[in-house]
Parts: C-alpha cells; structure tokens; sequence
C-alpha cells in the first residue's frame, strides 16, 4: 500500500504497537546507561546482586579458583562495591560461573556492570524472538511484547540488579524452540547449560528423564561432562565439595535475610509459618519432590514442547527450595507459550503484571503474597490449557 493511502487506523496501531514499545525501551536502555555513569561511587550499591558476581571473576582474574570460595577473599573483593561495612554479598555459584566473570573483570566494575545490563536485555529480547514461530502473539506484535516483558517488574529488578533471570529465561526458551523445531540434542544442550543454576536445572533434567525424553537426555549428559570438566580444570576432581559447602551456607543465610522476598512455594511457605531450617527443608522436599513428580508425568503424557515447557518453566520458580521475586521472570515463558489458547490468559498476564508493580508501594510481606497468588494462578492457568486434560491443541513439533 502506498504510504499516501494508509489508513490513520493502522498508522495510530503501528505507532502504538512498534514505535511505542521501541522508544520506552530505548528510553529505559539511556537512562540505565547514563545513570550507571554518573552514579557518585559513595552513593551505595551500584548494581545490587552485581558485586559478588564481579568480585568472583575479579577473584579468577587475579589470582585462579583456589581462593574462590573463601569468605574473607570474597569479602575483599567487594570492598567499595557494596554497602554492608565488613559484610559480603555469598558467591555460591560453580566455578564455571565465575569464569565468565572473570573476562568481565579487567573492564572495571562500572563498565562491567554495563556490560552485563546489556547482555541480560539482550537475553531478554531473545527470549521472546526465540518463541516467535511458538507464539502468534509474539509473530504479531514482537516489540511490545519485549517492552511488557521487560518492564514487568520483577524482571527489571533483575536486569538493572545485575541478576541472571534473563539467562534462565533464554535458556528455557531455547530448550522450547530446539524441541519444537526437532532438535532434541540442541534441547538437552540449553537444560544442560541450565546447571549454572542448579536448583532449575537438575529438576529440569530429572523431569525430561522421569518423562522419557531420550535424546534431550543425551544432550544433558553431553554438557553436563563438559562443565564438571570445565569445573576440574578450576578446582579440581572433587570440585563439587568446596562448592556445595557455600551453596549450602548461603541458602541458610538467604533464609533469614532475604525470606520475605520468595517466591517458591517451600521459601515462601517456610518463611510464612516461621520454621526452622529442618523442618523447612522437611517442607521444601515435600513440595519439591511432589512438584516434580507431577511434572513429569505431564511431561510424559504431553506431545507439544510448548505445553511441555510452559508447565515446567514456571514450576522450576515454584518448587525450588528458594526463590526470589526476581525469578517469577519466568513466568514470561509459560504466558507467551500457553497466550494464544484462551483469551483468559491475557488477563493472567496483566493481572500478573500488575502484582509484580505492587512490589513498588507495598509491604514485603503483602507484596510477596500477591505475586506467588500471581504465579499460582499463571501456573493454573498453564494447567488448564496445556495439561493433558486439555482439549485446546498446543503446536506440536514440524513433521
């Protein structure tokens, strides 16, 4: 159509749609960017979560992996970098984790953190492309789409608290699309890879092996040789000890600093009703092993990745011993791959979006409570219109 002809109809829509959506995240890229420049290095903690992350790849940088988990290096790593005198943010991550920071490192903090916003959005951005043949709305309207997601709160929090929700997501949805496009393998490879954070990737991989997934197995295996040799060549055989010890000292003391923020069912539910860290544990492996369970029985009554990975993305945040509000990010993923089957949804959606705001003018406690409703309903949503006894088809894998 000639552009003299264009009705003022589709342009208002385009300019609502396209233009919109593109200014507001170019806006919102300036602002972070400028704001990391010239934030004063005494006003506090520029890039929330960001220090330990940074800290652990100066640590590698400087000096290798022997001292990577050692609480008084850790500690003066981050002086400078962090608020809590004489305090330190826990790097409880494999050392495989850490060496991508450490390529991070030589830039300098500020820079670095830059970098990372800019990788994290990126991420976010492919999360949603990557679902595009998946999702008619996302082939409909890709660049709102990546706005909403992008300014859904928690998801933000995560981008500019230089966090990795972003990754998990990306991950996940690549696990989708290889699967859907027919390539198993490439699938395990992006479960594998989810072992950098392994309270989603190990119930992920047991859940693709309980639902009889073969070949995405095989990918798993593949990449999980390859970052437990990857983990030898940083600490050695037994690497697995000196980092399960930390990532265990740090879920005690997530628990008692950061309880008011989970989002899981068994952080959030321990946290609510006061109990101590054994019968919360008790707790965590009730929900867990139920959760996981039940996931994989669906798992292996479903043909359609989408079903499949729009029931388990949102499941991982909600059976995890742990999780913070920041990874109810994920449940991006389970609305873009179940949107097209009601009309409902959409409502889920905003519903959702909104409680993630109330993050802003609310109580922790409050604000906590009214997303994981939020995400309990996403997940029954999820439920009803891709569980086996659905009868809305979801897109099935090409021939």
């Amino acid at each position: 159509m000639d552009q003299s002809t264009a009705s003022p109809v589709s342009s208002r829509r385009h300019f609502r749609l396209n233009v919109l959506p593109l200014a507001a995240l170019a806006t919102l890229a300036a602002v972070a960017f400028v704001g990391a420049l010239i934030a004063p290095d005494d006003t506090g903690q520029l890039g929330g979560d960001f220090p330990s992350f940074y800290a652990a790849g100066s640590i590698v940088a400087d000096g290798g992996y022997e001292s990577l988990y050692d609480p008084v290096v850790q500690r003066a790593a981050q002086e400078g970098l962090i608020e809590n005198d004489g305090g330190y943010l826990f790097f409880a991550y494999p050392p495989f984790v850490a060496t991508g920071y450490s390529w991070l490192a030589p830039l300098g903090y500020r820079v670095a953190y830059i970098v990372q916003m800019a990788l994290m959005a990126a991420a976010a951005a492919g999360t949603v492309l990557l679902l595009r043949p998946m999702s008619s709305l996302v082939q409909r309207y890709p660049a709102a789409v990546i706005a909403v997601a992008v300014l859904f709160q928690p998801l933000l929090v995560s981008l500019i608290g230089g966090q990795n929700t972003a990754l998990t997501m990306l991950l996940v949805a690549g696990a989708a699309r290889a699967e859907f496009s027919g390539y198993p393998v490439l699938a395990g490879v992006a479960v594998g890879l989810l072992a950098y954070k392994p309270q989603y990737g190990v119930p992920l991989a047991l859940i693709v092996a309980l639902g009889g997934r073969w070949r995405v197995v095989a990918g798993i295996a593949g990449t999980w040789a390859g970052l437990y040799l990857a983990g030898v060549a940083a600490l050695g055989w037994g690497w697995v000890g000196p980092w399960w010890e930390q990532a265990t000292a740090f879920r005690d003391v997530n628990a008692s600093v950061n309880g008011d923020l989970f989002v899981s069912l068994p952080g959030f539910l321990e946290y609510l009703t006061g109990m101590g860290s054994g019968a919360g544990r008790l707790l965590g492996v009730a929900i867990g092993g139920g959760g996981l369970l039940a996931m994989a029985w669906l798992w292996r009554r479903s043909g359609s990745p989408a079903a499949r990975y729009a029931i388990a993305g949102l499941g991982l945040v909600l059976i995890a011993p742990q999780a913070l509000f920041y990874e109810a990010g994920l449940g991006v993923v389970t609305l873009l791959l179940i949107a097209d089957l009601d009309g409902r949804v959409m409502r889920v959606a905003w519903g959702a979006w909104i409680a993630g705001w109330l993050y802003v003018v609310t109580e922790p406690a409050l604000n906590t409570t009214v997303l994981v409703l939020a995400l309990a309903v996403i997940m029954a949503a999820a439920l009803a219109v891709a569980g086996p006894t659905s009868a809305r088809p979801l897109p099935e894998s090409p021939a």
